[in-house]
């Protein structure tokens, strides 16, 4: 995931200690803190406790469908108006242009 003990408990308001507890499994994460995994880093919650492997990626589009979003995430505001721009224009969609506004950047990037 590239981030340190440290980050992660921060990004999730826990000290680090909390984590290191969960991890060596002497305490269980709250729902607050499940939540925050799911909308900070993106962490599959079903796969996090029970170890099995989320159903949307096991078939070949969900797999691209995870893969795109996880780019997309990590991408800058520019790239995500220019993946979303993308996603437009291939899909036939004609309101191209609203998908850079937020960036205040064309979506050529000039």
């Amino acid at each position: 995931m590239g981030v340190s003990q440290r980050q992660f408990a921060h990004a999730l308001g826990t000290a680090p200690n909390h984590i290191c507890q969960i991890e060596r499994g002497r305490c269980v994460p709250g729902a607050k803190l499940l939540r925050g995994m799911r909308e900070q880093f993106g962490i599959d919650i079903n796969w996090l406790l029970s170890g099995a492997p989320a159903d949307i990626t096991t078939t070949p589009l969900g797999q691209e469908v995870h893969t795109l979003v996880r780019h997309y995430r990590r991408a800058d505001l520019d790239a995500r108006a220019m993946l979303l721009y993308t996603a437009r224009f291939m899909a036939g969609e004609s309101g191209t242009s609203g998908s850079s506004a937020a960036t205040g950047a064309s979506p050529a990037g000039g």
